[in-house]
């Protein structure tokens, strides 16, 4: 049943049909800047994310996802700019990805709007001696071949946003291009096309406290891809004099999640979650482990003229 499960998952990614095509995170609302290039340079100091997700333990072949992102604000807060990579490794898929985004902001006296784009570079492995097939005679898959092509793509996203709530509208794989496999090999008839569809990420959150030592911490994200129903996701995160942080996630249909955090010496973040399945699959697998790494260092007003804590008329908070 696993084997069967794991080659209709396999289809869905790689047939010429409509599905989700980019990593999922739980603990996205410290990566939104890899969903929207408007979130870029929307701090006013060097922001760095190292993420490792481990879905669906004890599932033979599922997903496993690295990521390192990277951006800050330039230009007396005038411009963001960021660079992205991650890899996703879905049984005999393997996806390395990496982009450069930019963003620029028209600074009004208490909230900002943002515009951003970006390109994406994109090289997509199809391991074919990881693969079985029914019939031997399959024209879309060699299993003697590990194939590989390269794509380009990109993105766009506008933000509106001050220190305690951000909408932000973002769409990667803007383009509908596609990866070619076996095209030019001189070893193989064979012929496979794996096409990419636009993501359109919605996004929006509000910060709140009623003491001035916890700070709530709302966001919903919704994700429509051309074919599939719309995703939801609900994550809210209770934060301690901004150093602890508790928080839990819902996603439409699929999971629910407990997560938490520590921030030590003003630089350093360090998050954990763990995704308990609710759907059909979940008897299938031991939930999934995330693990978050942040760092963050202020420029300050000597190095590019724009002072943090004068961000905003009413600057209330500054959560990591």
């Amino acid at each position: 049943m696993k084997k069967l499960i794991a080659f209709f998952l396999f289809s869905a990614f790689s047939l010429a049909i409509s599905a989700q095509q980019l990593p999922d995170y739980t603990n996205y609302p410290s990566l939104l800047f890899q969903l929207n290039p408007a979130y870029t340079g929307t701090r006013s100091h060097i922001d760095a994310r190292i993420t490792y997700r481990k879905q669906w333990v004890g599932f033979e072949n599922a997903p496993e996802t690295q990521s390192l992102g990277l951006h800050s604000r330039l230009w007396k807060g005038k411009l963001g700019a960021g660079f992205n990579l991650f890899q996703d490794i879905t049984g005999p898929t393997k996806r390395v990805n990496y982009s450069f985004s930019t963003a620029y902001h028209i600074i009004f006296p208490d909230v900002e709007l943002s515009v951003g784009a970006g390109m994406t570079f994109n090289k997509y492995f199809l391991d074919g001696t990881k693969m079985t097939t029914h019939w031997t005679g399959d024209k879309a898959v060699d299993s003697w071949l590990l194939e590989y092509d390269k794509t380009k793509n990109v993105t766009a996203g506008v933000l509106l946003y001050n220190d305690r709530f951000h909408f932000g509208l973002g769409v990667l794989n803007l383009i509908n291009n596609h990866s070619d496999f076996y095209e030019n090999h001189p070893d193989t008839t064979k012929k496979s096309v794996v096409t990419f569809h636009p993501h359109y990420y919605f996004t929006c959150g509000y910060v709140f406290h009623g003491h001035p030592d916890y700070v709530w911490e709302n966001n919903l994200m919704g994700l429509y891809v051309i074919g599939m129903p719309i995703t939801l996701h609900y994550n809210l995160r209770l934060h301690y004099r901004e150093k602890f942080m508790v928080g839990a996630t819902w996603r439409l249909k699929d999971a629910i999640a407990v997560q938490a955090g520590y921030t030590f010496l003003n630089r350093y973040q360090v998050i954990y979650s763990y995704d308990i399945g609710i759907s059909r699959l979940h008897s299938g697998h031991g939930g999934t482990h995330e693990f978050m790494i942040g760092y963050r260092m202020n420029l300050g007003e000597d190095k590019n003229g724009y002072r943090n804590h004068d961000q905003f008329q009413r600057q209330k908070y500054n959560i990591f």
